[in-house]
């Protein structure tokens, strides 16, 4: 026999999953294994006609605590923990006890138990304590123990057995208990997360948990593999479904996640960001999404070729005769790698998959992600903050006027669209805008130039180079504060009426003089709006 071969004599079976279980079961009984299984998993296989006997029966285990304690019991964890030494079988025996030798266990499904927001007593009910505890035991011992954490696993551990006598060797047990240790650690991070979440709190320590959702076609670059995980526990983009279009690379997925938020918040109007290298190269909303698509794209073309369009409403013909590259058609249409949406028609289902060889990504964002945190990985370290909400608008009546020129109603609309936009740009950004109000409100707006910069006035002259002549009567706004003056006179030189920004500067009074010079009216938010 291999190094460490131990023979399968007894087996405890004890699973909230069952599925595959009469199989792999039935498999184990005819090696000769007997099988001690705990209550519902005992009925089952009583029911799937596999010879097993009842756990409590044999071991005279009582459930207490109304059902809190079952396998909660000294002489049970001996059996699983006892090594195969002399003095440890001597002591077992003293105590009336046989030794177990295969551990077969799954957990309460916690994640299900999230679902639909139960009140707290339920969801704490659905902790499970005697399975992670029993499978941990048999980990530890995988000298003697072979542990099975996973119905995925079945398979494996019968043919194994199957080839070798109904044993396995000190490698495999080993093998199998590193994937226990793996998933107790899933579980508690679940746990961790379900819990956690609600109590709104940065822990001591952090446990996030991601499952392998798929591989990427590639890595940022092609000569580098990746793979997607889904942080388990919360609503994320892994549940979103891709409808038509080549396989999506490392690059792709990042330009997805990038520019779903982008358009939250939008709630009464169609709205539309398009997105380069998960920067935002235009943005509008209008009554419909073909309206604001257009608007959106005319703020940078160029910019838009192999981008990204997401949208916050269904996308129907009219849009979609717009987005993406028509073959052998000389129009304005441009190349688009990904489009994002809620949801599609099937006339524009059709029409996209026609386009550009049908490479075209179409992408249906099935429900907001809701992980609370936003995490970033830099040199091994992992810096955590509260993840943005960019449903919430700044409140207006925290807005103050520091220059003589107020803004008039049509001019605050735009300048608090504009402020929205902003928070979205990488810093140091800068939206340079324009709008139409009607009614007492804003019904359209779109953004003329949109730059981001390692200096302020540098990406105001990104923007105002972008914007051109259409830069005269619109307005900007500035996701930090304005520094130094020079910033205000290129607005100015340029035509912008009004402005936006934090303020805070050491240096306001100076911007604001420039400001009243030019005429221009300036709101402060008080807020900054950084975004690296």
């Amino acid at each position: 026999m291999t190094e460490g071969y131990v023979k399968v004599r007894r087996a405890l079976v004890s699973v909230s999953d069952r599925a595959g279980l009469a199989e792999f079961a039935g498999g184990l009984a005819g090696l000769g294994v007997e099988l001690l299984a705990t209550g519902g998993t005992y009925a089952a296989l009583k029911e799937g006609g596999v010879p097993a006997k009842s756990l409590q029966d044999e071991m005279g285990l009582p459930s207490a605590l109304s059902g809190r304690i079952k396998t909660l019991h000294a002489p049970l964890h001996a059996a699983i923990l006892a090594k195969g030494s002399e003095d440890h079988m001597k002591e077992l025996a003293a105590m009336g006890v046989k030794p177990i030798d295969m551990v077969v266990c799954n957990f309460y499904p916690f994640v299900e138990a999230l679902k639909g927001d139960p009140p707290l007593e339920k969801l704490v009910e659905s902790v499970d304590i005697g399975g992670p505890t029993m499978v941990r035991a048999a980990s530890k011992n995988f000298e003697r123990v072979l542990v099975v954490p996973s119905p995925s696993w079945y398979g494996p551990v019968l043919k194994e057995l199957q080839a070798s006598e109904g044993g396995t060797d000190l490698g495999f047990r080993r093998r199998m208990a590193v994937e226990a240790f793996s998933i107790t650690s899933a579980y508690d991070s679940e746990i961790f997360s379900g819990l956690g979440g609600r109590a709104e709190m940065f822990p001591e320590k952090m446990a996030i948990v991601a499952a392998k959702y798929k591989d990427a076609r590639y890595g940022e670059n092609p000569d580098r593999r990746a793979v997607i995980y889904s942080i388990e526990g919360w609503k994320t983009m892994a549940s979103w479904k891709q409808l038509a279009g080549d396989a999506l690379s490392f690059n792709n997925f990042l330009d997805i996640g990038s520019a779903y938020d982008i358009v939250e918040g939008y709630d009464d109007a169609a709205a539309v960001a398009t997105v380069k290298h998960g920067q935002i190269s235009g943005f509008a909303f209008a009554p419909a999404v073909a309206e604001a698509y257009s608007l959106a794209h005319a703020c940078d073309p160029e910019a838009d070729f192999g981008g990204t369009v997401v949208c916050n409403r269904e996308v129907d013909a009219e849009a979609a005769r717009l987005i993406g590259k028509n073959e052998r058609r000389g129009d304005a249409s441009v190349y688009t790698e990904i489009l994002i949406a809620p949801a599609f028609t099937r006339e524009a289902v059709d029409m996209l998959e026609a386009k550009q060889k049908k490479k075209i990504r179409l992408i249906q964002a099935t429900g907001r992600p809701d992980y609370p945190y936003d995490l970033k990985v830099v040199e091994g370290a992992v810096l955590v903050q509260e993840a943005t909400d960019y449903r919430v608008r700044q409140d207006p009546g925290t807005v103050t006027a520091p220059t003589r020129a107020k803004a008039d109603p049509p001019t605050f609309a735009r300048l608090m669209a504009a402020w929205e936009v902003v928070r979205r740009v990488q810093s140091n950004g800068i939206v340079v805008a324009d709008g139409e109000f009607d009614g007492g409100r804003l019904t359209r707006f779109w953004t003329l130039g949109v730059a981001s910069f390692r200096k302020r006035n540098g990406a105001v002259r990104i923007a105002l180079d972008n914007a051109g002549e259409r830069a005269r009567g619109a307005v900007c706004a500035s996701d930090g504060f304005f520094p130094f003056r020079d910033s205000v006179d290129l607005l100015a030189e340029a035509g912008v009426k009004a402005v936006v920004q934090p303020g805070g500067s050491a240096n306001d009074a100076g911007v604001v003089s420039a400001a009243d010079e030019h005429g221009m009216a300036m709101l402060f938010t008080h807020t900054r709006a950084f975004k690296h």
